[in-house]
């Protein structure tokens, strides 16, 4: 008997195609974006553990890098301190080897490019690798790169990314510049390497334009040849240590860097010894390397929240279809009861109904998701511009995502099974179960409005548990929806708003130490106002967790008249002759450090610490910053800047005397064109779950509204005999479709704010800090776009009224 049931149930199905189709739908886009997701980020973990490989195929990442900008070490003060960091090492505890310590020349500089539109100036950084250096090596991998690395001092190996950009190709000759030098070089290959995966210039978050910023990989007799320096003179050590040992992830509160740290103890001791000043970071301080490292666990965090809230979804609609299957076959069930069907077998269907539906949308959707993974990895290609040689989908990935989605939609079936197996027989068949009693406190709360109105307010909640539901549906669908679009608008704002409103520089010229005089000169023959400025990240500070957290040092002369102002946010600008050096610091390092304003701290400047006070706090910004006069910045570094803000006057433009005795420029616009364009990009990901959530949310809507008009075919067939007109019962279903839209979209915008606060969170740390901000013209947009699709329903239950057979209801009612 119950397999008549369960046919009953099939059919009943199938007669709502457009409903089940939507479910199966919602289940599909959930394992696609799981199986998307998941492989995505599998890959992409395979491409960082490829290129930063110990082996002759990969670049053999640095476990730690010695570095000071502001300063050149001799090769015997290198050797000195390699040889006093063995000794140290072979007298210590530290269980794994010292593989490598190697000294290299890491400089800013320029690439005089000339192509059919003339001569342009490009804003570069070169490396010195010695021929047979076992750390940090050019990654050129088979397919995707050409030639050879650097040997003689007139060979360079120029950076895939941005050979195409360039139109570069072997053996041709380049000409480029570090200061007041320039030398032409022959471009011998060209290939990746571990820090420049994102192509951004040292300092900067985002990626300039491509063909804007170059980096190229000198050898150390070429980087002599360029800075007319000695071979093997330094400003960077490296340090390969055997293995990968472990190091501090600054994104979590734990200490994971108990094997660095104690190598780290060893490199204070040497560099105490061969009387160094420098910055000592690992892994997880080089920002380059944490920024990928950040990227790739934010993309693992970011898929399971996205396919549990696509399957809760399509869980939630499962749950509302199939409630409305009990209700309308509730006289069979109660039949079936009355001949002694078991509880058991009625059940039986209603679990098999939604385990059928998932498995074919986890099918489609396990089919499908391969491509989508390869879509997204070739879009993350183009995007960072390294070829990512493995791609394969793993098994787990597929089975976690595919046991999760079933696992929900299983359980939103077990609900409407219970509740059919405890329909009541005599009240089913007596009638009694169609019989609604309105609530007396409703009646009086609503007893002044029009009767339109009131009865629609009372109509939409008569069923609280579904509308409930579904404006916890509509709330998740907007918040696939709402929450990116107001993390973009937090991330627009911070990003480019500072950058377009509050700095009015030109170009940005980078200066060796004591180089400023020629840039002033040029200003001053070309009538461009300038503005000398102090920015090095060479800050570092202890947390509260005794975690090293490093930071950006900025001087200069005023913040508020300035070519680069700062916001404020609280407290005053710091004030020049102070005992104790006034600071101010960015909004997101005061929230992580737990500082306040008034206090002071001790920091480390480029490897001597410092005691600050802290005067003031400026606007969230994306990067951690400390701000100084640039007189007492200049002070502590003994560098009087480092590079000199141009405002060039309308006509005048960067020329080659201007690169010839720069260290490198960068101009504004370009600058934010190469930020735009990664926001850009980034859109394109997230427009597709953005509008997913769209979709989503008028699939809920409609499928709540149907269900509402359906179940209320005896209470509109008695209005309509008693003299109601067609356009009074539809005025009725616009105020009730109105009234769920409002609620809805509070409760969506609610929801999306929830969500974007609890995304920004996941991407928030010490590297980035994502503000989040209601932006009224985004939650204006979330609201109406709730109402407007509530509203559009409405047709469909005017359609349905017209169509409705009077006397068949009737007879009902009779009965």
């Amino acid at each position: 008997m119950s397999n008549l049931l369960n046919k009953r149930l099939a059919r009943s199905l199938w007669r709502t195609k457009l409903r089940l189709l939507a479910v199966v739908l919602m289940v599909f886009v959930g394992v696609f974006a799981g199986i998307t997701f998941g492989g995505y980020a599998h890959n992409l973990g395979g491409m960082y553990d490829a290129m930063q490989a110990d082996d002759e195929n990969g670049a053999n990442l640095a476990d730690v890098w010695i570095d000071n900008r502001s300063a050149l070490w001799t090769p015997e003060e290198v050797n000195s301190f390699c040889s006093a960091l063995e000794t140290a090492w072979d007298a210590s505890s530290v269980s794994q080897s010292l593989d490598s310590c190697e000294g290299r020349a890491v400089t800013q500089g320029a690439m005089f490019h000339t192509n059919d539109s003339g001569e342009h100036i490009v804003n570069a950084l070169w490396h010195g690798i010695a021929d047979g250096a076992n750390a940090d090596r050019v990654w050129m991998p088979e397919g995707h790169s050409e030639g050879r690395t650097a040997v003689a001092a007139d060979e360079i190996v120029i950076d895939a990314h941005v050979t195409e950009a360039l139109d570069l190709s072997v053996g041709d000759t380049v000409t480029i510049g570090a200061g007041n030098a320039t030398a032409e070089f022959t471009l011998v290959g060209t290939g990746y390497h571990p820090l420049h995966v994102i192509m951004a210039p040292e300092g900067e978050l985002f990626p300039a334009e491509p063909g804007q910023f170059v980096v190229g990989y000198l050898s150390d007799s070429g980087m002599a040849r360029l800075t007319g320096e000695a071979i093997g003179t330094s400003n960077t050590i490296l340090l390969d240590v055997e293995g990968t040992p472990s190091f501090d992830l600054p994104d979590t509160s734990e200490d994971e860097g108990e094997e660095i740290a104690s190598v780290k103890q060893l490199v204070d001791a040497a560099l105490s010894e061969a009387a160094l000043d420098a910055r000592v970071r690992d892994r997880g301080q080089n920002e380059p390397v944490e920024v990928m490292r950040q990227d790739l666990e934010g993309t693992k965090r970011t898929t399971v929240p996205f396919t549990v809230m696509i399957a809760s979804i399509a869980a939630i609609t499962i749950v509302l279809s199939l409630q409305r299957l009990v209700q309308s076959q509730a006289k069979e069930i109660a039949v079936l009861r009355t001949l002694g069907v078991k509880r058991s077998s009625l059940m039986t269907g209603y679990l098999i109904a939604p385990l059928a539906i998932g498995g074919i949308g986890c099918a489609l959707g396990a089919l499908a998701g391969p491509s989508g993974m390869n879509g997204m990895l070739d879009f993350y290609q183009d995007l960072v511009g390294v070829p990512i040689v493995e791609r394969t989908v793993p098994t787990s990935v597929v089975a976690t995502v595919i046991g999760s989605t079933m696992i929900i939609v299983f359980f939103s079936g077990a609900f409407p099974a219970w509740k059919a197996s405890r329909l009541d027989p005599l009240a089913v068949l007596s009638g009694q179960n169609e019989m609604r009693v309105g609530s007396n406190l409703l009646r009086k709360l609503t007893s002044w409005m029009p009767t339109t109105l009131g009865l629609s307010i009372r109509s939409s909640v008569r069923k609280p548990v579904r509308l409930t539901m579904t404006f916890i549906a509509v709330g998740i669908s907007l918040m696939l929806f709402g929450s990116i679009q107001m993390m973009s608008a937090g991330l627009q704002d911070t990003m480019v708003g500072a950058l377009e409103d509050d700095q009015t520089w030109d170009a940005q010229v980078y200066i060796m130490p004591d180089g400023e005089q020629p840039i002033v000169d040029w200003a001053e023959n070309n009538s461009a106002e300038y503005e000398m400025l102090i920015e090095m990240p060479l800050g570092s500070v202890a947390d509260a967790d005794e975690i090293e957290r490093t930071f950006t040092l900025v001087g200069l002369d005023s913040f508020e008249s300035g070519m680069r102002s700062v916001s404020i946010l609280e407290g005053d600008a710091p004030a020049g002759n102070s005992t104790v050096a006034q600071v101010m610091m960015d909004e997101g390092s005061m929230t992580f450090l737990g500082w306040n304003i008034g206090e002071q701290h001790t920091v480390n400047l480029n490897g001597a610490q410092t005691e600050v006070e802290l005067v003031a706090t400026s606007t969230a910004e994306l990067a951690r910053t400390m701000y100084f006069l640039r007189e007492d910045l200049s002070g502590m570094l003994g560098v009087n800047a480092t590079s000199i803000y141009l405002d060039l006057p309308e006509g005048v433009e960067v020329d080659a005397a201007l690169g010839e005795a720069s260290m490198g420029i960068v101009e504004r616009q370009t600058l934010l064109n190469g930020i735009n364009s990664l926001l850009d990009q980034q859109t394109q990901i997230f427009q597709t779950v953005m509008y997913l959530g769209l979709l989503f949310t008028i699939v809920v809507m409609f499928n709540t509204m149907i269900m509402n008009v359906a179940e209320r075919d005896f209470e509109l067939a008695t209005l309509r005999v008693l003299g109601a007109s067609t356009r009074n019962l539809g005025t009725m279903l616009l105020f009730e479709s109105l009234l769920i839209g409002i609620i809805g979209g509070i409760v969506g915008v609610l929801f999306a704010y929830g969500g974007a606060v609890g995304l920004a969170a996941s991407f928030s740390s010490w590297q980035f800090f994502v503000p989040v901000t209601i932006v009224p013209s985004v939650a204006w947009q979330l609201m109406s776009g709730v109402i407007l699709i509530a509203v559009a329903m409405t047709p469909f239950g005017v359609w349905r009224l017209r169509r409705m057979d009077l006397v068949e209801k009737v007879k009902d009612l009779s009965q």
